[in-house]
């Protein structure tokens, strides 16, 4: 499906004269970003990038945390036992991880919990209140789940537990009756940062405490690259708080990575890893975990300090994996046949019967790449449904779900992406209910796929220089997107293909002046090039063996008419 192509709107001529001005001639090209996004003096850049320093964050400024610290700080002062219950996925483990490792430290009586994905399912569960009890627990630390799960919590209280939920996503109606609610999205909250992760605001939480119980928060600077790990996976924006933290956070994975980090990163080139290798090379396989076994392996790893089983479980989390992805493979195939059956439905419903619960949120996103509608993927096992659900750009998928509900025994996510489960015989009309729900709210005009692009640019404005300079201004993510620059009418010469087909290289030159720049396209080997190009590009460093070669990567690529169009 050929993408629609929208120019960002340009900024003043004279903000854009004076920032290259201050940034020197060969930058006009970042200039014209720059200004777009509201920097417009050398002097504003410089205070924005290194975020808001945790010196400057107060954790007791967040709804319900003095209390919460200082539940915490009476039950190591008495010997309490602590339960720390995190979801499957990257941000639940590293909450839990970080969690584990700031309170044993700090003298705190710890016991970890994960839910089992199949036996239990997202979220707060019976089976792990049981364990609590079971173990002995006083208090009950929910971190990355929780803010819905009202009745649970009641129950846990009712039996002696003092529960402390750690949460990030958006709240129900009804807050649960815990001893403490943190959640920066909770309307009564005052906490300025409001788009934490589940492991950053534990991590508040872990700050809070320590300075309770007379304790130096500062000693926890150490786990902020498992807090920038969660940040990354976490899709949460890259401003304020959570930039400080990724930027001190992959300082630490680059200058001296714990064992455990390094042994998931594999053999990318120390020094120079970015948040999106964070993200695609750790992400994965720590999500592996949960979805093909447990995810508690993914927080024995984590915090495993011998080297001997460090190795044990890394391996173990790899061929998790590997056997992720082909599963994965099988699902999509499946799913895609149906979603190529269902033109007629503007958002897709998807089911089958024992598909892997594991890999139903990555299919629901494949299906959205390769369909572009909001897709729900659901699984029939031992007589519900339950799933994943994916939403594309602009579109609030926790709106479309939340008008459906009726249909649904629970759900829970964000704008972006959620999970369900419901009763067989409310599956059509949920169908039909989040079809329309979705119809509503998503304007015909946004149904055809958008490539959004910064700004135009030559091809002799993209350049080393300018490579380097945009170091200065990662981490790259949400809210902080790598500048994409828009090449019209370029030619492509010493074309060829990688990996079977599957990718592209080339060299794209501008045929005024003909200036050249590498350029690389994952997923594009299949495009036969006819003519003159326009391409929408990330500059970037290609590092390969010791060897730092700068390279534009190929978001989207449109063969031009006679007319330079699309």
């Amino acid at each position: 499906m050929t993408k629609r192509w929208t120019y960002a709107p340009e900024g003043s001529p004279e903000a854009i004269e004076a920032l290259t001005q201050e940034l020197g001639a060969p930058y006009s090209a970042l200039a014209r970003v720059l200004v777009q996004r509201g920097m417009t003096t050398l002097e504003a850049i410089k205070a924005w990038i290194p975020g808001t320093p945790l010196s400057e964050v107060d954790p007791l400024h967040m709804a319900d945390m003095p209390q919460a610290a200082e539940r915490l700080a009476q039950a190591r002062e008495h010997g309490e036992r602590v339960m720390l219950f995190g979801d499957y996925d990257v941000d639940g483990t590293t909450a839990v991880s970080v969690g584990k490792l700031a309170l044993e430290r700090g003298g705190w009586s710890i016991l970890t919990y994960i839910p089992d994905r199949y036996k239990e399912g997202y979220g707060l569960s019976e089976a792990g209140i049981a364990h609590a009890l079971a173990s002995e627990v006083r208090v009950l630390v929910a971190l990355d789940c929780g803010i819905k799960s009202v009745d649970l919590i009641a129950s846990a209280q009712a039996r002696g537990i003092d529960v402390i939920v750690a949460d990030h996503h958006t709240p129900g109606p009804q807050l649960p009756p815990a001893l403490a609610v943190l959640d920066p999205m909770r309307s009564d909250c005052a906490f300025p940062h409001k788009e934490l992760s589940g492991c950053g605001v534990g991590y508040m939480l872990w700050r809070a405490a320590y300075q309770a119980a007379g304790l130096d928060p500062n000693a926890l600077k150490d786990l902020l690259d498992l807090v920038a790990v969660s940040i990354g996976a976490d899709m949460v924006p890259l401003v304020g708080l959570n930039r400080a933290i990724v930027r001190e956070g992959l300082a630490a994975i680059n200058n001296q990575p714990r064992a455990s980090l390094a042994a998931l990163l594999g053999n990318r080139p120390a020094g120079h890893i970015t948040l999106q290798d964070v993200v695609f090379a750790i992400g994965p396989k720590i999500n592996a975990a949960g979805r093909m076994r447990h995810g508690h392996l993914a927080v024995d790893l984590l915090t495993q300090p011998q080297p001997a089983l460090l190795e044990q479980l890394s391996q173990d989390i790899e061929s998790h994996n590997v056997e992720r992805r082909s599963t994965e493979q099988g699902v999509s195939l499946a799913a895609q046949a149906q979603a190529a059956l269902l033109t007629h439905r503007v958002g897709l419903v998807l089911t089958g019967e024992d598909w892997h619960k594991g890999v139903l949120g990555i299919v629901a996103q494949r299906t959205v790449e390769a369909f572009y509608k909001p897709t729900v993927v659901l699984t029939l096992h031992e007589g519900l449904y339950s799933g994943s659900a994916r939403s594309v750009p602009g579109l609030d998928l926790y709106d479309c779900l939340d008008a459906a509900s009726e249909h649904l025994i629970q759900f829970g996510g964000h704008r972006a992406a959620a999970g369900m489960t419901l009763q067989p015989e409310q599956l059509e009309a949920f169908m039909e209910a989040f079809d329309r729900a979705v119809d509503e709210r998503w304007p015909m005009e946004a149904r055809q796929p958008r490539q959004l692009v910064d700004s135009r640019a030559r091809v002799d404005e993209l350049h080393a220089p300018l490579a380097t300079l945009l170091e200065r201004l990662e981490p790259f993510g949400m809210e902080n997107e790598a500048p994409i620059w828009g090449l019209e009418e370029v030619e492509l010469s010493q074309v060829r293909t990688m990996s079977e087909g599957k990718h592209l290289r080339a060299l794209a030159r501008d045929p005024h002046t003909g200036a050249t720049l590498p350029v690389i396209g994952f997923g594009w080997g299949h495009v036969e090039i006819t003519g003159p190009v326009r391409l929408a590009v990330v500059l970037e460093w290609n590092i390969f063996r010791g060897n730092k070669e700068l390279q534009a990567r190929i978001l989207d690529l449109q063969i031009c008419t006679p007319h330079g169009k699309e």
